[in-house]
């Protein structure tokens, strides 16, 4: 199901919204879920507790913490789930494209021009989504962007993975068998029996260490450094 948060301080529109949501979800047959919010707070308050949704839909005038500084807040924690501004004013326009915004649509927006944000919102998901693994998690399932893995490190019978916004995975499987999945991808290297690097976050190679772009460092087997040193290498040349 697509997870869709809608946040517009006017009634009007949130409702309109919400009504072509449904009509899309429809048309393109959809399985598609919307939170609507009246306020920047109760959405700020869902994201600080962890809770993601697939697309945004924020209102840039509102009362408070304005649409845009939701969208900075969201990229800031590493959310990278498409954002569709509405506004009546274009004056935002180029700060939208500083927070990586989809779409852009000016008030009163009509089905048509609703629908054609969504398929760029939909199609970016689908895009992001082939850069992703599904990981059995506790209970369930989840989907984690690659981008987002800075490392792995085994932890007993799991891989705990690392993401870029601090969280820790923990995940029930062999350095193995992860890292056979994670190699598709190109961009990652495995040092000995502990660690799994994604190289796009290596600042660099020492002697015995590697140092992360997030401050991390990590103890390398002697074994492993100069395999990682030739794998940085090459992965950027």
């Amino acid at each position: 199901m697509l997870k869709i948060a809608i946040c517009d301080d006017e009634q009007q529109y949130l409702d309109n919204t919400c009504a072509m949501l449904q009509s899309y979800a429809q048309a393109h047959r959809l399985d598609a879920a919307a939170d609507a919010f009246t306020g920047s707070s109760a959405l700020l308050d869902r994201i600080e507790a962890g809770e993601r949704h697939d697309v945004y839909l924020l209102d840039i005038y509102m009362p408070g913490v304005s649409g845009m500084s939701v969208a900075t807040e969201l990229r800031s924690r590493g959310v990278h789930s498409p954002i569709i501004f509405l506004t009546s004013s274009t004056e935002h326009a180029l700060e939208a494209f500083g927070v990586d915004a989809t779409h852009y649509l000016l008030k009163p927006y009509t089905q048509q021009s609703f629908f054609a944000a969504m398929d760029k919102a939909v199609q970016s998901i689908t895009a992001h989504t082939e850069e992703s693994l599904v990981l059995k998690i506790g209970g369930g399932y989840q989907n984690v962007s690659v981008a987002d893995i800075i490392y792995c490190e085994a932890a007993d019978n799991h891989q705990c993975l690392h993401l870029q916004d601090g969280t820790e995975l923990l995940v029930r499987i062999t350095a193995g068998e992860l890292y056979d999945q994670l190699a598709a991808f190109g961009c990652f290297y495995r040092c000995g029996r502990a660690y799994i690097l994604n190289l796009n976050h290596i600042k660099k190679v020492g002697t015995a260490t590697a140092l992360l772009k997030n401050g991390a460092e990590i103890q390398l087997p002697r074994s492993a450094v100069s395999g990682l040193r030739n794998a940085f290498f090459d992965h950027f040349n």
